[in-house]
Parts: C-alpha cells; sequence; structure tokens
C-alpha cells in the first residue's frame, strides 16, 4: 500500500523520543514526538508523524473530518456510535465470526484522502477490535500483495471526533515465526492487542509500535482557530501557512558534528500529486523508489517516460518554501567565509551567473535576474529574485533565494510560486514571517 509522504521520505538514520512533543488543541490529540537532534517530522493542519532510528520505529496520528468519520461507519458519526462498533467486533471475533461479517461493520475503511491505493488494485483486508493501553482501536490490516508485507491501519475515538493512526516498528525474527508457513496472515483478534502474524520467507520485518498507540492521548478539543505555523531555529523564523498546507523537517548532526536541517512547505494537493505520479511509475516505498531510480540510469526509455512527463510532475510544484541550514562544528567555515569578504562576496555573485549561464544552456529562460550580496562584521547574506522558466516547461516561476552566514551557522531559503496562479501564495506568506525567538 502507498503510504503517507513522510513514510516516502526516508532518506536518513533517524532518532526518536518517547515524550510527548506535539499537541494539537484544536483537534483535541497529543501523541509522541522526536526530541533528539536527529528526527524527520511530516506536519498538517490535522495530521502529525514522524519516523526514527534507521525507520525502526515510526508514528502517524490524523484527525478526520466528521464527513470522512462517517463515510467510515457509513452512518453519522459519534464517539458513541463508535464505541458501539467497536463493541460489535469484539463480541463477534470472540465467537469465531467470520472476518467477512466483521468486514462488514465498517462501511470505508479507508477514509483519509492522503492515502490511496494504486489504480485497480482493491486488497483484501481484516478488521479487527484491540486494545492498547486505556486507548480502544478499530483495527484495519490490508494485506496488498502476496509479497508484501501488511498495513495496519488503527481508528479510535473520542469528543465526537475520528482520529486514524500508524504504528510501525521493525523486528528481529522470533521462534514463532520461524515455525510459521510462508505467506500466512493469522488471528489477529484479542482485545489486547495482538501482533499481525504475516511470514515472508520466515521473516517478519515489521510489527505494530506497540508504544505510539498507548501512549496516543486525546484532550477536550478547543474551538479555536489557530495559526498553521512552522519554525526554523537556524534562520531563525517563524512562518504562517494555509491551513491546506503542509511541511517536512529533517534534522540530522551526526555527519561531521553539523547539524544540518531541511524543511520543505508546500500545498496539501502537492502531496496528493506527488503520490499519485509515484504510483504510475510503481513507486510505493522507499525500496522501490530506489529500483525505479536505478532502472531510469540504466534504461533510457525510462528516462524519455519521465521527460515526457515533465509537465504533470512540474504543475505539482506550484508553491513551495525550502529551507536549507547548517550550522557548522568549529570555526573554520566562518573563518574562510570573512577572511576576506569582497572576494567571498565576488564568489557569491560569480557562482550565481554561472548558474544561470548553465540554466540558459540547458533551456531555460529567465525574464529577470537580480542579485545583491552583502558580507561584512562576520555576517554575510544574499538575496535573489528571478522570473525563468524552466527547459522544456510552459510555465514562468517566481523565485526568491535568501542566504544568511552569522558565525557558525548558514541558511538558505527557496521560495517559489508560479505565474498565473492567484496569487504568490508561498512569497506572501514567507514575507510574513516573524523571529522565531520574538
Amino acid at each position: 500500500m502507498r503510504k503517507i509522504l513522510f513514510f516516502m521520505l526516508l532518506l536518513v538514520q533517524l532518532t526518536a523520543a518517547t515524550a510527548f512533543a506535539y499537541t494539537n488543541k484544536e483537534d483535541g490529540f497529543k501523541t509522541q514526538s522526536p526530541s533528539s537532534a536527529n528526527y524527520v517530522e511530516a506536519v498538517g493542519k490535522h495530521f502529525y508523524g514522524f519516523i526514527d532510528d534507521n525507520g525502526a520505529a515510526a508514528g502517524y496520528a490524523e484527525c478526520l473530518s466528521s464527513e470522512q468519520a462517517s463515510k467510515f461507519l457509513g452512518a453519522p458519526f459519534s464517539t458513541a456510535a463508535f464505541d458501539k462498533t467497536y463493541s460489535d467486533i469484539l463480541l463477534l471475533q470472540r465467537n469465531g465470526i467470520s472476518n467477512e461479517r466483521i468486514n462488514q461493520l465498517i462501511a470505508e475503511p479507508v477514509v483519509s484522502p492522503l492515502f490511496a491505493f494504486a489504480e485497480n488494485e482493491e486488497p483484501d483486508y481484516l478488521i479487527s477490535a484491540q486494545k492498547f493501553g486505556s486507548n480502544k482501536y478499530i483495527a484495519v490490516t490490508f494485506n496488498v500483495k502476496p509479497e508484501s508485507e501488511p498495513v495496519t491501519i488503527y481508528y479510535t475515538s473520542a469528543n465526537d471526533k475520528l482520529y486514524m493512526l500508524i504504528a510501525e516498528q521493525q523486528t528481529a525474527v522470533s521462534n514463532a515465526v520461524e515455525n510459521q508457513p510462508e505467506n500466512t496472515i493469522g488471528v489477529i483478534g484479542s482485545a489486547d492487542g495482538p501482533t499481525d502474524i504475516y511470514v515472508k520467507d520466515n521473516v517478519l520485518a515489521k510489527e505494530t509500535n506497540k508504544t505510539f498507540l498507548k501512549k496516543f492521548k486525546t484532550i477536550k478539543p478547543v474551538d479555536k482557530n489557530t495559526a498553521f505555523t512552522f519554525g526554523e531555529k537556524t534562520a531563525n523564523v517563524k512562518v504562517i501557512l494555509p491551513d491546506d498546507w503542509f511541511y517536512v523537517q529533517l534534522a540530522d548532526s551526526r555527519y561531521n558534528e553539523e547539524a544540518v536541517g531541511v524543511t520543505v512547505a508546500m500545498p496539501q494537493e502537492a502531496m496528493v500529486l506527488i503520490l499519485k505520479e509515484a504510483l504510475d511509475i510503481g513507486v510505493t516505498d522507499i525500496e522501490s523508489a530506489v529500483i525505479a531510480s536505478q532502472a531510469a540510469a540504466a534504461d533510457k526509455s525510462i528516462s524519455a517516460e519521465l521527460t515526457d512527463k515533465k509537465d504533470d510532475i512540474m504543475d505539482i510544484f506550484r508553491h513551495g518554501i525550502i529551507i536549507l541550514s547548517v550550522k557548522a562544528n568549529d570555526k573554520s567555515f566562518s573563518d574562510f567565509v570573512f577572511d576576506n569578504p569582497n572576494k567571498t562576496a565576488y564568489g557569491v555573485n560569480e557562482a550565481l551567473e554561472d548558474i544561470k549561464a548553465a540554466l540558459i544552456e540547458q533551456g531555460t529562460e529567465f525574464k529577470t535576474f537580480a542579485y545583491n550580496t552583502d558580507f561584512k562584521d562576520g555576517q554575510g547574506s544574499f538575496s535573489l529574485q528571478t522570473e525563468l522558466k524552466p527547459a522544456e516547461t510552459d510555465f514562468y516561476y517566481t523565485l526568491v533565494a535568501e542566504g544568511k552566514v552569522i558565525g557558525k551557522a548558514a541558511y538558505l531559503a527557496l521560495v517559489f510560486d508560479r505565474n498565473g496562479d492567484d496569487e504568490n501564495t508561498a512569497l506572501k506568506f514567507w514575507n510574513g514571517k516573524t523571529l522565531l525567538k520574538d
């Protein structure tokens, strides 16, 4: 099954924590989030997710709309209705009633717009009542392909809201697994929340991250439309985003003891389109993404196909904010930059002109290209604003770049909007940024 975007962005080793660090007061929930220096998070107005060390564990929580919740049960939604359905499922599974009968109690097993299956893919699924800590869950386990691992989505409810969770972690081979036949799905009943049994080549690659499910807490929702924001510590900025945007934030400090950060903010519509394009080329997870990239490099026909789809791919990137940051572990970087500020400024100007020339050679067209650099007194900055049409596309973009070096820290922000849309959304919100420490 195609997983949420942040599962497809597993590009680095990460570290997770167990403390509560994320709270959504408006939707009424709080859950675990990484607290170490190394993590990746994906956040929207109504969802939150993270991945930990080497993808060893992942957690995702989303508050669904009332319309989506009603589709799940096939009737007007309430926590009371959810609890009754949970009890009915529990009674049926305790009495050994068939999965087909239990499945009939849920109208639509997937109601989040951020999840979907490949075209013509209708995987089998099992529904069960499970309990982790004090939380009651209706679990939906999908077996998409015989050669792939199942995916379980967990639903719980409070305050007449429906929450959807995904919680996975890697596990070692156990004796119980070794004694199971290949490609077997076992019983997943019991209110105590047993681990799904699925064997592929006698290895159980993943199991439920029970801690994440136990630690998920609901609180009384605050009846107030709070601003959706993200902060970037190195750039020292806080940016308000539209409610229908999301952001992914990655931090890593294990390479040369330098703290590296990446933040990407885009409309959620782009997320859905990215997932669609990924499915069209056979990418369903990080492993298939690697295989697809290798195949494209080796097969010119695949590369040509991707080139033919360039307009579709570029259509995804209509608006966005990207921030790259680094904090060096010593002064060697700042000494290099500020030893001769005039030389550094000249080097930056020369690099920008070289980039422009290379892009023009590849077919990019420019309407404007203006920049400014300033390096002195231990601080350096540059700004760039341009209108450009990428090669082999029909769209012009307004691109604004801002870079700054202060001591041992530096960041580069790229803000882009496609011309012809209603407004320069990304630039408008970037220009409205405030200092994070205000």
